[in-house]
């Protein structure tokens, strides 16, 4: 049965108080002097799903994350944007979803802004094929929807579908990467919104960290 995003009310917690996505409020989130992340080799999709709620794209990169090696296990997309940046929300987000080896989760978020078109995204449109999972012959350099550098706000918090089990790392990405306006529109096309309402922070540490 397909996800209902308009009845978030009726879905099953799992947890309590680590609740995701959040509000980053820049202005009281921690400084840290580590880098928090480096992208180790390339990210690659190779295999695109119809998820129903969204569009994921399974294959490999590995990303290290505050001492720890983890690896790529895939990548989905949110319209609007789930996590809110003082209050702002971007029209997109997507999340690249890693595991460590010992079964640690640990989601990248990033922002999408309009701008000019983005040739992983275009390529991730182009081969998706609605109700079907479509493995590909040649895997799509995902590398256009990470940023380069910038500020990485680093988080405790849950899953953003049910369960909602609190058992996620995240890194939210300040520094959006842009797409088209039209690529957006098309998107839009195939999924509806799928944002999961903003959750209370419950004094959780946001740590701001540079890579």
């Amino acid at each position: 049965m397909s996800l209902d995003y308009t009845q978030q009310a009726d879905w099953q917690v799992t947890g309590g108080q680590h609740q995701s996505p959040i509000d980053i409020q820049t202005a009281t989130t921690q400084p840290s002097q580590l880098s928090a992340i480096s992208w180790r080799g390339l990210y690659q999709a190779q295999t695109i799903i119809d998820d129903t709620t969204t569009l994921k794209a399974a294959g490999i990169g590995t990303a290290y994350l505050n001492d720890r090696d983890f690896n790529f296990q895939q990548l989905h997309f949110h319209t609007p944007a789930e996590h809110l940046i003082d209050g702002q929300a971007a029209p997109i987000e997507w999340h690249f979803v890693h595991q460590s080896a010992t079964g640690q989760l640990a989601a990248v978020a990033v922002f999408g802004r309009i701008g000019k078109p983005n040739a992983s995204f275009q390529s991730l449109l182009d081969q998706f094929t609605p109700n079907a999972t479509n493995q590909l012959e040649k895997p799509i350099n995902l590398t256009d929807l990470l940023p380069d550098t910038g500020t990485v706000y680093h988080y405790l918090g849950s899953l953003t579908t049910p369960p909602l089990s609190e058992i996620v790392e995240w890194y939210v990405c300040a520094d959006a990467v842009m797409i088209g306006s039209q690529q957006l529109a098309a998107y839009q096309q195939l999924f509806a919104a799928n944002q999961r309402a903003i959750q209370p922070l419950n004094e959780r540490p946001i740590i701001a960290e540079r890579f």
